[in-house]
């Protein structure tokens, strides 16, 4: 194969992953859904070399499992899921710690922009609210200043991706997260870690409290 083929393949790869990844995320499939290669390929108009390519990062990601019949979408058990969250929790507060000790100007700017972005949101958008979700806890560990840390974050994050919509499902849980983040959000402005600390602890209790109340059903938390 040539340097141009070669550079070709890699960028549909790079294409269908994205594609991919983002009708999962957005419920275009549903968690356990089989992924076949050759309907993927027929839909993204693409051979079957960059589905197979994309299947395969999004597996080493956690959003796809290979079984014994091929690929399905990833799913969790509800125990799974709490002890993430059970992770999850403590790094999160570690990081919110580190933020408001370290302070950057630029990253603190970013910060109050999603905050402020996550208040403008509609309650009932259960996506949109998951979007500006992720992009606020991504600041935070941007602002912890451990490059270690962060990695760990997004990688929690990425196995709880599959179920992050169904966590906004509930107006009542957007309002209360809007409101959660930007106790968060003034703790690390004013460089207080003990209080982005126990902000960014009681927002992920919360959260496991919010998980516990909830059910199973088919892969997707109802």
């Amino acid at each position: 194969m040539s340097e141009t083929e070669s550079d070709k393949q890699s960028k549909y790869s790079d294409i269908v992953y994205e594609l991919l990844k983002k009708d999962i995320l957005n419920r275009r499939f549903e968690p356990k859904d089989k992924l076949s290669e050759t309907a993927l390929a027929k839909l993204y108009n693409v051979s079957r070399t960059p589905i197979r390519e994309a299947l395969h990062k999004l597996e080493k990601e956690g959003l796809v499992v290979k079984l014994s019949d091929g690929y399905h979408v990833n799913f969790l058990t509800k125990e799974q899921i709490l002890k993430l969250f059970e992770v999850r929790s403590i790094l999160e507060g570690l990081a919110a710690e580190k933020a408001a000790l370290n302070r950057d100007p630029e990253l603190l700017k970013k910060l109050r922009e999603a905050a402020e972005e996550f208040r403008k949101i509609s309650k009932n958008d259960p996506l949109a609210a998951a979007i500006a979700n992720s992009a606020f806890h991504d600041i935070v560990a941007d602002l912890s200043g451990n490059e270690y840390l962060r990695d760990i974050l997004k990688d929690i994050r990425n196995k709880l991706a599959i179920v992050r919509v169904d966590l906004f499902a509930s107006a009542n849980r957007v309002e209360q997260e809007i409101e959660e983040h930007w106790k968060i959000y003034q703790a690390i402005e004013k460089g207080d870690p003990q209080e982005a600390k126990k902000a960014a602890l009681e927002h992920q209790n919360n959260l496991i409290e919010f998980i516990k109340s909830k059910k199973m059903v088919g892969g997707l938390l109802i």
